[in-house]
């Protein structure tokens, strides 16, 4: 196959991101001289030039569409195995934003000392790298392949730290992976026995047209195909690992688990959803609204239960998983990728104001955060209206518009019994982070809460609220990234 001028610029943004980690990791290598401080600065500004590359490409191109890849078809359009296109740009602008983010807060004095500097930004411009082709991926072979760049690197991550809790629940994470990538395996292949091909845009033209005895055998190979994403991005029953993992991680890591990795998973199952393994009025449909059923129902009450500040977050992100995949089962790719830039925003910002409260409080309790509104107003009313649009409460109107656009959705395809569901969750949802905001209200009984912010901490978490501000202001701009 010949590689044509539109194939390189389709593949730019995660080209530019394999370089930027092979030049980190050789970077770090090779450089002995000079202070651990410079030496760091210099590989975080790679990292961050490289992912600016990606966001100003994205800018310029939002409105191009660029197959690449591609080979013409016996019959019907040709098949592409990349496609940039309006719904590529959105994802990316999400995964790219969010991978900028963590690096803000992985900058000197603020990742952990344990943690080495060049692996560390190795592995997340390498599983950057695998999220960027996931969301652009369209057929399943590369979808496969792409997601296990996201995975590998991730876990590997948690790990890095070289201590029990890490090393635990970085081999719980990948021991679930290596289970995901079985089953969707094992689905993929009864895909292309039945279809005859991987491409996801001849998948779903012939899916209809297949003999009838071979249906059930299409649906349980779409079902595991499902079942393998389920593992990846968390849903119920497939989530045991994450909690563990989120806390035995460091926070930065934690960080980017629940907004770039399960951002990967969520793109790349809407892709899936969207263009191939389950067509409208498909079953596998019916599948995904009770996955989000349960996903959010079990996700929201056991946050309820949580003392702990990362593992709040972290089943909170398994309850947001179950309102993501509510638009995504009846293919309201605008609604998802909305929702999706929202929870990035708020997320990314709430697990900032962690990793400062947790440099000073290693325990991570949410009584840990008591009176911080008084003691340290920006940051504690930061992190009071990231909880708030989290919640979908006023003023935070971002997230109470993504959730409006999830139940329009939900509503307009005449799944009432879901959206019923959805109401309940938000009223969990709401006890949920407002335990947590009477923590930030309420009087310290011991001496008052104080921390030393460090700049870059102060740049991402100023960004993201002035970012959800934006949002809550003019939350059409959340639409506007798939048109």
């Amino acid at each position: 196959m010949t590689m044509t001028w539109t194939d390189w610029q389709a593949i730019a943004v995660p080209l530019v991101l394999a370089l930027g980690a092979v030049t980190v990791l050789l970077a770090d290598a090779l450089w002995r001289t000079g202070s651990k401080q410079v030496r760091h600065t210099v590989i975080t500004l790679i990292t961050g030039a490289a992912i600016l590359f990606g966001l100003a490409f994205i800018a310029v191109q939002r409105n191009s569409l660029k197959p690449a890849f591609c080979r013409p078809a016996v019959e019907g359009p040709a098949q592409c195995s990349l496609v940039f296109e309006p719904l590529t740009v959105g994802l990316w602008a999400v995964l790219l934003f969010g991978g900028l983010g963590v690096v803000g807060l992985s900058a000197y004095r603020l990742l952990d000392v344990d943690i080495p500097v060049g692996e560390y930004h190795f592995l997340l411009l390498s599983a950057l790298t695998g999220a960027t082709v996931l969301a652009g991926a369209r057929d399943l072979a590369t979808v496969v392949i792409a997601l296990e760049v996201v995975s590998l690197p991730s876990f590997a991550m948690v790990a890095l730290r070289r201590d029990r809790r890490g090393s635990e629940g970085a081999l719980k994470a990948f021991l679930v992976s290596v289970l995901s990538t079985a089953v969707m395996l094992f689905g993929i292949s009864y895909l292309y026995g039945v279809t005859g091909s991987l491409y996801l845009q001849t998948i779903v033209t012939r899916l209809p047209a297949i003999d009838p005895d071979l249906r059930r055998v299409a649906f349980a190979a779409g079902l595991f195909v499902i079942v393998g994403f389920g593992f990846k991005i968390a849903a119920v029953p497939f989530h045991g690992w994450l909690p563990d993992t989120y806390a035995g991680a460091p926070v930065e890591v934690a960080a980017f688990l629940a907004v770039v990795s399960k951002s990967a998973g969520v793109a790349g199952l809407l892709v899936l959803v969207t263009f191939g393994v389950a067509p409208s009025g498909s079953s596998l449909r019916t599948v995904v609204c009770i996955l989000a059923a349960v996903t959010m129902t079990v996700g929201n009450l056991a946050a309820l239960r949580q003392v702990e500040a990362v593992r709040l977050l972290a089943w909170s992100s398994i309850g947001q998983v179950g309102f993501l995949l509510a638009p995504l089962a009846v293919g309201d790719a605008q609604a998802v990728v909305g929702y999706l830039a929202a929870y990035v925003v708020v997320t990314l910002g709430a697990f900032g104001a962690v990793a400062v409260v947790q440099r000073h409080r290693p325990a991570g309790l949410l009584t840990d955060y008591r009176g911080m509104v008084r003691s340290e107003p920006g940051l504690g009313v930061a992190l009071v209206f990231f909880l708030v649009v989290l919640a979908g409460l006023p003023p935070g109107l971002a997230g109470l518009f993504t959730k409006f656009a999830a139940f329009q959705a939900v509503l307009d395809a005449h799944i009432g019994w879901l959206a019923a569901v959805m109401a309940v969750n938000v009223m969990i949802g709401l006890a949920v982070y407002l335990r947590w905001i009477a923590e930030l209200f309420r009087l310290p009984a011991d001496d008052p809460f104080s921390v030393d912010i460090e700049n870059p901490a102060v740049a991402v978490i100023s960004t993201c609220a002035g970012a959800a501000v934006v949002l809550s202001v003019l939350p059409s701009t959340l639409f506007a990234l798939v048109t």
